[in-house]
Parts: C-alpha cells; structure tokens; sequence
C-alpha cells in the first residue's frame, strides 16, 4: 500500500508511543512515516498514515489533562469492520459497552485507552 500524499488527520498523546504505534501497524495496518526517538531509544513522536489520513502520536508527560485525543471516540470505516475488530481484540484492545439501545457498532479502547468506533452491521 503506497501512503501517496495522505490528508490531516488526528494528534494523540499517549504514554508510551511504541507500543502504540505497534498496536496501530498491527490493527489498522498503519504505515509508519516518520520517527524521533530520544538517546535510550525511547520513540518520543511518530507519524502514521492509515487510510491515507496522517496520524501523530506523541509521548504524553507530566503535563495537565490526561493523554488522549479528540473527545469521543474516534471513527473508523473500515472495509471489513468484524476483521478489524477482531485484530484489535487479539493485540490487546478491550471491548466498551454502550449503554442505552440496540448497538449501532463497536467501540474498543487501544492499549493507551484512546476509544474507537466501528460501525456495525
């Protein structure tokens, strides 16, 4: 898959970006465009593009708020929504459960506890 010219997309802060980044290449086949690591190899800021949308993560410390992204769970269309739930699933994701009526999808949280949406059947 060629990331070609990919449009803006989110900014997340997280605590440990590899592991992330790792999660993201796993799941949502995320194609890794740029890396800064510090002197002890830790990845500091790493650039994404999934679906032809850049994403940033950066390290998330000793700052005010918490990690995270855009409020709310951020949305994904994928081709094939049960395929990427269930790789999700087997790299570590767990399942939210909505409250209210029937569900209009799926919402999973990502090792940095960031939410995602896929829409169901």
């Amino acid at each position: 898959m060629g990331v070609g010219e990919p449009r803006n997309g989110a900014h997340l802060t997280v605590t440990d970006v590899a592991t992330v980044t790792a999660f993201y290449a796993a799941v949502f086949e995320a194609v890794p465009v740029q890396r800064e690591c510090l002197l002890d190899g830790r990845v500091l800021h790493a650039e994404l593009v999934v679906d032809g949308h850049r994403l940033t993560v950066s390290e998330w410390s000793d700052c005010p708020g918490e990690p995270g992204g855009p409020d709310g769970p951020l949305p994904l269309a994928p081709a094939d929504p049960h395929l990427l739930v269930q790789r999700a699933l087997a790299a570590g994701a767990t399942l939210e459960t909505t409250p209210g009526g029937p569900p209009v999808g799926v919402v999973f949280r990502d090792p940095a506890g960031l939410r995602w949406a896929v829409p169901g059947p």
